[in-house]
Order: structure tokens, then C-alpha cells, then sequence
């Protein structure tokens, strides 16, 4: 260790600053001398040393004047000062009276100096390694408090979400209550026609039974969106409730969903052997709200007339389904395509706030599947998901 220890001799007299450097060279430590007290109080802030000899009597800026200036800067108010002195007892007591931590009387014994140099860095070193400790702390406790910040946020916004859940619960009443009244005189008034009437009148009937069907549909699970933004906030999720689990009929419900917006913008929405893929154990209405969001999202991207088709394939060697959403939208430039399952997700949709693919990467992560994104600005996105026959042990919730 003294290898890398530095110790700063000051003293006018050259025969004994080479007696001390001669010494302590053999001893391992590396050596730096000057000649004046100026000299020296400059190499104590451009060499950083771990501890000073210095001579109390020189012309110029004493050994007093130099150890004074250490101490009153906080930089090197701790460096380990030894100074060397006469027998004079008032010579000691000014030296303590300026921050002095030893003293060594000319002659200079070897020993005594070797042992008193070797004690004062043993008590340097301790005193390093606690204050990298103390900063080290003082760093943990600022990232502490970062976060306990932002978990109080998190909180509030938690708090409000679950307000805003209950008025959105309270305003949804006369919505599914309204649908109920609506479907009722509908089947009256639709009832109360002629036979030919009737006849002519079952294609509006029937647009008209569906309209309702997505209303109820969406109303009922807008409650469900509100708590997984809520969740995703605080970059936490309820329990997974597995249950065997049909893609298939998954994506056939959010297609009904987003039905009529897709006919509204003459986007067509198609599977591909969707039938084929064996059931998974998974949560159905999580997967519901990822597949939604995705296809919700590339409806929004599509030219009219555009396309979104969800492929599924079987992959019985690593037991799991690999499904892949692609459009033939406008596509992403890099820098979105990249940040879209990070903390810098940034909607292109007015109003957007982003929140829709890490929903989305938060319900695959849950189901200890993976997702990836390809996009080619001009040609299209395609999401690729793997999940699993069944989630992982630890993913699943225990009993």
C-alpha cells in the first residue's frame, strides 16, 4: 500500500530533505520536495499528497503560515500535517495552536518518523475510505429521496385515476342503462311492422342490433382501461387470472369492437390461421386490451383503403405461439420505432399520451412473452409476439 502513498517533504535545508526522501524511498513511499514554504503549500494543491513533513522555520512563509492555509481550506483540512521543530515547547504549542497533528524533533530519529508517518497514513487511509463511504451515502440517499419523490407523485396520480375511475363508473350508468332502453324500443318498433315492412326493414335492423352490441361492449370495459393505465403508471399489475385462452376468439372481439371505425376509414381487418393455434393459458382480458391497442393504433396510422392482418404460428419446439400484427400504414421513422417500449414513448395521435404500447409490453411481459417491432416509414409496422403455453412460474400467481 505505501507504494501508493505520497508523502510531501518542505525544508529549506537540502542535506535534510535528501536524509528524509532517501528513507522513506526505501520504505515504499513515493517522495515529492520543496524548498520554500510557497513551494510547498502550491504542491499541496496540485499533487494532492497524502502527508506533509514540514520544517518550521524557513524564510519566506513559515511552517506555521503553511499549515494554517491547509487547514483553513476545506479541501485539506484533514491532511495529516507533521511538523518538525526544535526542542522549544512554545514552538509546539503554536504548531497545535495552527492544526499540527504530530511533531518530530530535529535530529530526526528514523524510527520515530517512520512510525509516526506510517500511524498518521494508516489514519489517512481510514479516513478516505469513510469519506467515500460518506459519499456514496449521501449519493444513495439523493437517489432515495428521487424516488420516494416520484412514488408520492405516482401516488397522487394513482389517487386521481382512482377518482376519475369512479366518476367514469357513475357516467357509464345511463350509458349502459340508455343501450338497454334503446335495444328494448327497437325490438318494439321493429316488431310493431308490417311483414313487408319488416322484411325490407332487417338489414337496418341488424346494423342497428350491432351498433348497440359495441356500445355495451365498450362501455363495459372502459372501467377495465382506466385501472390498467392506473397500473401502468405505477409500473405495477394485478394478479394474472389464466384461464385456457383462445386467440382466436380474442382477436375476433376486438375486431367487433373496432369494427365500425374500421369501416368508417375502409380499413379491412383480416386473420391468418388464428383457428389452427392450440389455447394458451393466459388472461383473456389482458391480452383483449394488448390486442386492441395495437390494432386500435394501426387503424389510426392506416391510409383508407390499408389493411391490418394478425398472422398466427404454432412453435411446438419452444412451446409457444407466435403471433404477428402487420399493417400497411405509414410506418415509423427509427427514432420512434425505437423508443416505443421505453419511458421516452412519445405519441404521434393528438391528444396520445403514449401509455397504448407500453400497455401493450406490460401484458406480454406478464405473460412471460416477448414482443418486437419492425417498421419501415412508407410500407408498414409489424409487431411480433411470442408468448407461451403457459407462463412462467414465477409469473403466475400464487394460492
Amino acid at each position: 500500500m505505501a507504494s501508493s502513498l505520497k508523502v510531501l517533504i518542505v525544508d529549506d535545508d537540502p542535506d535534510i530533505v535528501t536524509f528524509l526522501e532517501d528513507f522513506l524511498s526505501a520504505k515504499g513511499y513515493n517522495i515529492l520536495t520543496a524548498y520554500s514554504g510557497e513551494q510547498g503549500l502550491n504542491y499541496v494543491y496540485t499533487e494532492d499528497p497524502d502527508l506533509i513533513l514540514l520544517d518550521v522555520v524557513m524564510p519566506g512563509m513559515d511552517g506555521y503560515a503553511v499549515c494554517r492555509q491547509i487547514r483553513l481550506n476545506p479541501l485539506t483540512t484533514l491532511l495529516p500535517v507533521v511538523m518538525m521543530t526544535g526542542i522549544h515547547p512554545e514552538e509546539r504549542i503554536k504548531g497545535i495552536d495552527v492544526g499540527a497533528d504530530d511533531f518530530l524533533t530535529k535530529p530526526i530519529n528514523q524510527d520515530e518518523m517512520f512510525a509516526r508517518v506510517r500511524s498518521l497514513l494508516r489514519i489517512k487511509e481510514l479516513h478516505d475510505v469513510i469519506q467515500t463511504q460518506a459519499t456514496q451515502l449521501a449519493k444513495w440517499n439523493k437517489e432515495l429521496k428521487t424516488k420516494l419523490d416520484h412514488e408520492t407523485r405516482l401516488a397522487d396520480v394513482t389517487c386521481m385515476l382512482g377518482d376519475i375511475g369512479h366518476e367514469v363508473k357513475n357516467m357509464l350508468m345511463p350509458v349502459l342503462s340508455g343501450t338497454e332502453l334503446l335495444q328494448t324500443e327497437l325490438d318494439e318498433f321493429f316488431q310493431s311492422l308490417p311483414s313487408p315492412v319488416l322484411e325490407k326493414a332487417k338489414n337496418s335492423q341488424r346494423i342497428c342490433e350491432d351498433i348497440i352490441d359495441m356500445v355495451t361492449r365498450s362501455a363495459q370495459r372502459i372501467q377495465d382501461q382506466v385501472k390498467e393505465i392506473a397500473d401502468c403508471v405505477k409500473g405495477l399489475t394485478s394478479p394474472l387470472q389464466l384461464s385456457p385462452c383462445d386467440l382466436s376468439k380474442v382477436v375476433e372481439t376486438v375486431y367487433k369492437t373496432l369494427q365500425v371505425l374500421a369501416v368508417k376509414k375502409g380499413i379491412t381487418l383480416q386473420g391468418e390461421n388464428l383457428e389452427s393455434l392450440p389455447h394458451i393459458q393466459a388472461d383473456e382480458g389482458r391480452l383483449f386490451k394488448a390486442f386492441y391497442n395495437l390494432v386500435n393504433n394501426a387503424i389510426a396510422e392506416m391510409p383508407q383503403g390499408g389493411s391490418v392482418t394478425i398472422q398466427g404460428f404454432e412453435d411446438s419446439s419452444n412451446s409457444c405461439i407466435q403471433v404477428a400484427v402487420v399493417d400497411n400504414g405509414r410506418g415509423m421513422p427509427v427514432e420512434i420505432r425505437d423508443s416505443l417500449f421505453s419511458t421516452r414513448v412519445v405519441s404521434r395521435k393528438a391528444g396520445g399520451t403514449g401509455l397504448g404500447t407500453k400497455i401493450v409490453k406490460d401484458v406480454i411481459d406478464a405473460h412471460g412473452g416477448t414482443i418486437t417491432v419492425e417498421s419501415e416509414v412508407g410500407i408498414g409496422t409489424t409487431f411480433h409476439l411470442l408468448l407461451p403455453y403457459s407462463p412462467p412460474d414465477s409469473l403466475q400467481p400464487k394460492h
